[in-house]
């Protein structure tokens, strides 16, 4: 057979200099480089440990935050397989100088200084927006619910109150066991083991009674339906596997070269209410307003589209929701005309609607209810309500503008604007859903999980960016770039 041999590991020889081993447009090189710049013009800002001159020494952010970041550039989120990269890895090797921080060590400089990693993936961004990759013209909002690390089993508050019940019926007949056992006192050894057994039952429900109480009580205070008893902060929400204790993960994605301007974890089960304080989010963190926003119909929340539009420059392309007493309208054939001079609306058959009620509020939007006393003898009142005091209809306050968008927004061009959203932000979800592999989150509570957000936001704009511009270019931006944050 004829194949290539392998040399002779005896007669092998290694780069004398590690630096050698690794390429000038390797990537790494600028993970080390923007770690440096930034600890080293903002050192009053970043501390961790070091701070005694008596014990251990201490790892310092700046080994800890690129040892994270070339970490989850590569697809190697766990503390202990980020641990075993210190020891194998030809790249580690080189970035932290062959210093070798555990498992432990790792999982508590990421639990500890979410502060320190926001800083660094905000303060990128504007690295990115001031050099032109960020162009803050267009940007596409989006959502996607991302799984907590928390089982299915979630308590609601019947399953709570069941439980609690259940532990107190148990912790009473436990007691009266136990004064059985106090008052004989001629019983052998074996039935005092089994009093310490009782009482080790007995402590044991009663810390659980004690936790399942104060899962009650946030649950309460929280004002949601469900809790996890792993990560108390998800929340219960629609994946395509299923009802699960999830985040709702949103993004903000420059449409130039699909940067991630925004990176933002909520606890809410649906995006409706989240386009103002994205917009605002964005606006705080890197200081550019956009010129145009896109979103899904899942965005399309009136009051903050029409605040957004009349309170900045902004254009707003976002699909209105159908309302369905509208749809129902239709598709019997049925019209509601407005009038504006006296403040009534015409139906399809010439029937008045008068004003019944003003500022009718339903959640965070306000109506007024119209009303027609002149139903009765009307040919198609069947198809119109089954009410015996005539047709209602429940009219936004801002019907007018909301008539008006609409049709501005269902402009052949309009729509051309609308339709381009998927091809600009749909890729950052799977990319950093491909990064994450099987398991979304490691780390609980909603401030940690935001930590992991940030590194995998800075881990996806690296990645496009070295696709975008050659190394040295790059490097040369970041050396001239201030990393001082204002």
């Amino acid at each position: 057979m004829h194949y290539k041999k392998p040399k002779d590991r005896n007669e092998l020889l290694l780069y004398p200099n590690i630096d050698l081993w690794v390429g000038q447009d390797n990537p790494v090189r600028l993970i080390d480089l923007v770690v440096e710049k930034f600890i080293s013009e903002n050192s009053d800002d970043c501390s961790w440990g070091g701070h005694s001159d008596q014990g251990c020494t201490s790892y310092s952010p700046s080994t800890m935050l690129k040892l994270l970041m070339y970490c989850y550039f590569n697809w190697i989120p766990g503390s202990r397989r980020i641990e075993n990269e210190t020891y194998r890895n030809i790249e580690v090797i080189w970035l932290l100088g062959d210093l070798k921080p555990d498992h432990w060590t790792i999982c508590k400089f990421r639990r500890e200084n979410k502060g320190l990693i926001r800083s660094v993936a905000i303060e990128f961004r504007k690295f990115l927006m001031t050099s032109g990759y960020i162009e803050g013209k267009t940007l596409v909002f989006d959502g996607s619910r991302m799984k907590a690390y928390a089982g299915r089993d979630l308590y609601s508050e019947k399953k709570l109150k069941s439980r609690i019940e259940n532990i107190e019926q148990t912790l009473d007949k436990y007691l009266d066991n136990m004064a059985e056992i106090d008052e004989l006192e001629d019983r052998l050894e074996e039935e005092s083991n089994d009093k310490d057994e009782l009482k080790k039952k007995i402590q044991k429900l009663e810390d659980e009674k004690n936790k399942l109480e104060e899962f009650k009580k946030q649950l309460k205070e929280s004002g949601k339906r469900y809790i996890s008893p792993t990560d108390p902060d998800a929340n219960l929400m629609k994946c395509r596997d299923g009802k699960m204790a999830c985040y709702n993960v949103q993004t903000g994605v420059d449409a130039k070269h699909h940067m991630i301007a925004l990176a933002e974890v909520t606890t809410d089960e649906c995006d409706i209410n989240l386009l103002k304080p994205d917009f605002e989010n964005l606006i705080d963190q890197l200081g550019f307003t956009p010129k145009e926003i896109e979103a899904d119909k899942g965005y399309g929340n009136i009051n903050q589209i029409k605040d957004i539009q009349n309170t900045s420059d902004t254009t707003c392309y976002i699909p209105m929701q159908e309302q369905s007493t509208k749809k129902q309208d239709r598709e019997n054939g049925i019209e509601f005309i407005y009038n504006r001079d006296n403040d009534t609306f015409t139906c399809s058959n010439n029937r008045i609607l008068q004003i019944h009620s003003r500022d009718y509020k339903q959640g965070d939007q306000t109506y007024n209810i119209y009303k027609c006393h002149d139903c009765m003898g009307c040919p198609i009142k069947n198809k119109c309500t089954k009410s015996r005091t005539g047709r209602a209809i429940k009219v936004n306050v801002n019907h007018e503008w909301i008539n008006n968008y609409r049709e501005w927004i269902e402009r052949k061009e309009n729509i051309g604007k609308v339709k381009q959203r998927k091809t600009i932000v749909e890729h950052s979800f799977g990319t950093i859903k491909i990064m994450m592999g099987k398991f979304c989150f490691l780390l609980r509570k909603k401030h940690k999980v935001q930590i992991e957000i940030d590194l995998y936001a800075t881990a996806y704009n690296l990645k496009r960016l070295i696709n975008i511009e050659n190394m040295e270019s790059l490097l040369k931006k970041v050396e001239k770039y201030n990393w001082k944050i204002a």
